[in-house]
């Protein structure tokens, strides 16, 4: 049986990369971003395809090749099937990669980042407030417009992967929240939005029925 410690070894790799994964979720929490993948990258998917052939038709074949094809080919996709088997893929490949660099380099010891995290996130008006009575002197900015709608756009993702994550009903007022500074900014009152949830109940009824549709493949 191949020792897990062995330059090459799968099980050295994948136990690196949930050490790697681990030090992530504790500098950065949950993160929930957009996907920014889709169609538009079809372009640079057959680019990268491309390469990758004549690469190999010309004996020159490197693991940039074979990655940069597998990673436009994921960027190419929007819905959430095919984009995950590509990824899957993308980090497979990736995986290869780091064990022919362990049989060749032999195998290091993997360091994490640690302690750094964000440098700085969007948060609730009263939190300096609340980190001063706390004792401790918090460093702050403003936004400009642009960037706050920026800011609140990820901010809708990361509260809405807590409640994801958590299932804590609580975690819904840090949603409803960011949707209504979102509103805010698109010049609608906590009125307009409750307006506009109810006329769309009202032509497309909501989810107590608990229906689910089947899409045709």
């Amino acid at each position: 049986m191949r020792n897990e410690q062995e330059p090459g070894s799968l099980e050295k790799v994948l136990a690196d990369i949930a050490v790697e994964r681990a030090a992530q979720d504790r500098m950065w929490g949950v993160q929930e971003f957009p996907d920014g993948s889709g169609p538009v990258f079809t372009g640079d998917a057959d680019k990268a395809k491309g390469d990758c052939a004549a690469a190999w038709s010309r004996g020159e074949l490197t693991w940039r090749h074979i990655l940069a094809e597998e990673f436009h080919e994921a960027m190419a996709e929007a819905e959430p099937a095919p984009l995950r088997n590509e990824l899957v893929q993308t980090a497979a490949v990736a995986v290869k990669w780091i064990q022919a660099l362990d049989r060749r380099n032999g195998a290091s010891e993997h360091r994490t980042k640690e302690g750094g995290g964000r440098a700085e996130k969007l948060v609730r008006d009263r939190i300096p407030d609340l980190i001063q009575s706390a004792g401790r002197r918090p460093e702050t900015r403003v936004a400009d417009r642009d960037e706050y709608a920026s800011l609140l756009r990820a901010k809708l993702y990361e509260e809405a992967g807590e409640y994801a994550t958590s299932g804590d009903p609580a975690e819904l007022a840090d949603v409803l929240e960011v949707v209504r500074a979102l509103a805010a900014l698109h010049g609608m009152t906590p009125d307009d939005l409750e307006a506009s949830r109810s006329a769309k109940h009202a032509e497309r009824g909501g989810f107590s029925d608990r229906i689910v549709l089947r899409l045709k493949p």
